[in-house]
């Protein structure tokens, strides 16, 4: 174990615990908190229903004004809102060092103005976006996010979205350091981004990804790689919105491993695309990245997309190109995936200039058989020949269709033809007969929100949890004497895991107390089931000198996971310097701690103390707090805490604690993940990549829009990163173009992320500052390991 020579940042432990503590109190806030009746939330001109508060948890207008205490009073309110609250920001500036996280629905987050109420995240140290919310109907309005270290605003798997006038801009303007996404809601439904303004992201200013119905109007995109991205969505209506000055100005994308697999019926109209010429800066490996400079509208793979009444001029490349995914010649491996765009609507739009400097792989590369000008309208002609009829065309409704753009120049290059040899020889041939194009498809449908859903009369069952919470650890009656010993009173179960979680090198006591008279019941393949009034319990501690195993130790946080009637709940205790008892931080904190190595070095870290809201991250399945160590494979091990060494589960299963269990030879073992004597390196290399990137990189967890899923039960090599294009990676994809590379580990986007100790790069995001050299050597020899082959481009 390690130790430290612990002093809080920022504030001595108790004014920190004042700030952030709420037991049996409804909120403590600075001196410049104060509270009002909220205003109700709308979602175009569509009001909710009339909600009916229910005291003492009533909907509030919880203000904050700049400050020394802003950040965590912020934090603070976010924790604990309940349906219907509104966070008022007052103008000025606040200087914001860690993510912010909501949890709560129906919530409104409210600035004074779009350039008066400012959050600066410019040095942040915490997460990997500024933002990120993850309740329904979720309002945030009038003020701007700058200089996050990663993405700014996030929406995760909402129903109901409002963004109303907000910037987001990394203020040094174009870098490939910057933030992925600006405004980004991903996984949602009824989504209205209007009167925002996004700059200098370096992936998409404006991104919607795998959602449906969204409105994006009125918008101005400037100096980001995509202006507005529309990726893998069903039905958006993108229209009076300003992109300028970008690499690419609207991208309307499908990309194949996503959950939403498919999108279509997107409408893009009334925009103004011009000057869409700022050099590509996007980290080379995203996709992006490939975006010539100079494109005004780009559509990829996406089926059934009208574009009409648009201003497109003055882009070098192109003012609109539809391509195939094919054009990108990455591996496919999605069996669900189309990756040809088709019913494709062009009409009644002005495009004037552009394509005199065709740019990026494709329109140099291009330009050599099509020419220069570039045409205006740009069309790689890659279909998918299994739908040909026998006219050797594709059915009317699958076809491209142009309209009334007036002396628009255009270009069908037929790319799947294009070869060297039939260059050469004259059997190619650019196709220039836009009169073949000339027609117009059925108009698509105007999308409709739906209005934001009324609060719950239920409030937020958190909050109540939180109120109810001791205030001291002392007080849960876990521990024998004051706790510093770690002992369990009778009645609390120690326990051990085989591969356990990296926390930055901490040692890690681990505890379950049981309902008197109740048992955990076994599950083969997840988290046992637990009674309600079960709490587990989790102490980090380091040791001070691990030359010397009798040297003292400093107890840093107890995590405490508790089953309500209404589910899970997690929030931690921040231990004091005298190690006399721990205190109830609902607001996290950090520690500066240091220790001595076996070899002699010294070591010092910033320890990072998670918030109630940012425990969801990773203890998330489907949107529910769920506890993520207590699985039978992971505690089929003997503990030296038992008589003779015997193994948990058969010692519980024989005094009562667990039920439902079968013999100890049916049940699975997760293999040690430092032990080859436990496991093949491929089991405890997948091991220990369930253990600690799983719980996010899962089907139901909080990075499922990734596409990757790191879980031990996932068998397909394409879903747990092999061959797999990044998605939503940014600066995090350090060059890299694939998650893993078969014998390849150092171009490996997983390898590179593990070996980080930069925000917004590592991974996890939370919980770890520095890396861990044990496991990335096994991740390595385990990818290294691997067959060295190579797919061939659509595959």
């Amino acid at each position: 174990m390690r130790s430290n020579q612990v002093s809080l940042r920022a504030q001595s432990l108790t004014t920190f615990v004042t700030i952030v503590s709420l037991a049996g109190v409804w909120l403590l806030v600075s001196e410049s908190g104060t509270f009002a009746q909220p205003e109700a939330a709308q979602l175009e001109d569509a009001k909710p229903e009339d909600a009916k508060p229910v005291q003492p948890l009533a909907p509030s207008t919880c203000t904050i004004s700049p400050g020394e205490t802003a950040q965590f009073d912020l934090q603070n309110c976010l924790i604990n809102a309940v349906p219907g609250d509104v966070i008022q920001l007052e103008a000025g500036t606040y200087q914001i060092n860690s993510q912010l996280d909501v949890a709560c629905d129906n919530l409104t987050l409210r600035g004074r103005g779009i350039d008066k109420t400012i959050l600066s995240f410019q040095g942040q140290e915490v997460g990997s976006e500024g933002l990120v919310a993850t309740g329904d109907a979720f309002v945030i309005e009038d003020l701007a996010v700058e200089n996050t270290v990663g993405n700014a605003i996030k929406v995760l798997g909402a129903n109901g979205v409002i963004f109303r006038g907000v910037r987001t801009e990394w203020t040094n303007g174009p870098s490939a350091n910057n933030g992925a996404y600006g405004i980004y809601p991903v996984q949602c439904r009824n989504v209205l981004i209007e009167d925002c303004v996004a700059i200098a992201a370096s992936d998409a200013g404006v991104y919607v990804g795998q959602s449906e119905d969204v409105v994006v109007r009125r918008c101005r995109a400037e100096m980001n790689v995509a202006g507005i991205e529309i990726e893998n969505t069903l039905r958006a209506d993108v229209y009076e919105n300003i992109a300028t000055n970008n690499t690419g100005g609207i991208l309307v994308f499908d990309l194949p491993g996503l959950q939403l697999t498919n999108g279509g019926h997107v409408r893009v109209f009334k925009n103004k695309i011009y000057k869409n010429n700022t050099p590509n800066f996007a980290p080379p490996g995203n996709m992006v990245a490939t975006v010539p400079t100079g494109t005004g509208l780009m559509i990829m793979a996406t089926d059934h997309v009208e574009v009409f009444d648009n201003e497109i001029s003055d882009n070098q490349t192109t003012g609109i190109s539809i391509f195939s995914f094919h054009i990108t010649q990455r591996p496919i491996k999605d069996a669900k995936y189309d990756p040809y765009p088709e019913g494709i609507s062009i009409h009644h739009n002005k495009i004037v200039n552009g394509g005199e400097k065709p740019s990026g792989v494709f329109g140099e590369l291009l330009s050599t058989v099509v020419g220069v000008p570039f045409p205006q309208v740009f069309y790689d002609g890659i279909i998918n020949e299994t739908k040909l009829g026998e006219d050797g065309k594709l059915p009317a409704n699958l076809a491209l269709k142009l309209a009334d753009n007036g002396e628009v120049t255009f270009a069908n290059a037929n790319v799947a033809k294009l070869s060297l040899r039939d260059v050469l020889s004259g059997k190619y041939e650019v196709d220039r007969d836009i009169a073949a194009y000339t027609g117009m498809h059925p108009a698509i449908p105007k999308v409709t929100l739906q209005p934001l859903s009324a609060p719950s009369p239920n409030g937020n069952p958190a909050v109540s949890v939180y109120r109810n919470a001791p205030e001291k650890l002392s007080e849960w009656g876990l521990f024998k004497g004051d706790g510093r010993s770690q002992e369990p009173v009778d009645g609390v179960i120690l326990y051990d895991l085989n591969t356990p979680l990296f926390t930055d090198d901490t040692e890690k006591y681990r505890f379950i107390r049981l309902p008197e008279g109740e048992s955990m019941r076994y599950q083969p393949d997840s988290v046992f089931e637990f009674p309600v009034g079960t709490v587990i319990a989790k102490t980090f501690a380091y040791q001070h000198d691990l030359r010397d195993p009798e040297s003292e130790q400093s107890l840093l946080e107890t995590r405490i996971e508790v089953h309500e009637d209404s589910g899970w709940y997690g929030f931690t205790y921040i231990w004091d310097d005298e190690q006399a008892d721990a205190f109830l931080a609902l607001g996290g904190g950090s520690r500066d701690v240091s220790w001595i190595q076996a070899d002699g070095t010294k070591v010092s870290n910033r320890y990072q103390i998670p918030n109630a809201n940012q425990c969801i991250t990773c203890h998330s399945r489907k949107g529910k707090f769920v506890p993520l160590g207590p699985t039978a494979r992971n505690m089929n091990r003997s503990f030296h805490g038992l008589r003779h060494g015997a193994n948990q589960l058969a010692h519980w299963k024989q005094s009562g604690q667990l039920s439902n269990a079968p013999e100890l030879e049916q049940i699975a073992r997760l293999p040690v993940y430092d032990d080859p004597s436990t496991g093949s390196l491929n089991d405890r290399a997948r091991a220990w990549l369930d253990v600690n990137c799983a719980h996010c990189h899962h089907p139901t967890g909080t990075a499922r829009t990734s596409g990757l899923d790191l879980s031990l039960s996932q068998n397909d090599p394409a879903k747990f990163g092999v061959w797999k294009s990044p998605t939503a990676t940014g600066r995090g994809s350090g060059g890299r173009m694939y998650d893993i590379v078969p014998g390849k580990p150092d171009k490996s986007i997983l390898v590179y992320r593990m070996e980080s100790d930069e925000p917004g790069v590592r991974m996890p995001n939370l919980g770890r500052n520095i890396s861990h050299p044990e496991s990335i050597e096994l991740i390595r020899e385990w990818i290294q390991s691997m067959p060295l082959e190579t797919p061939k481009p659509g595959e």
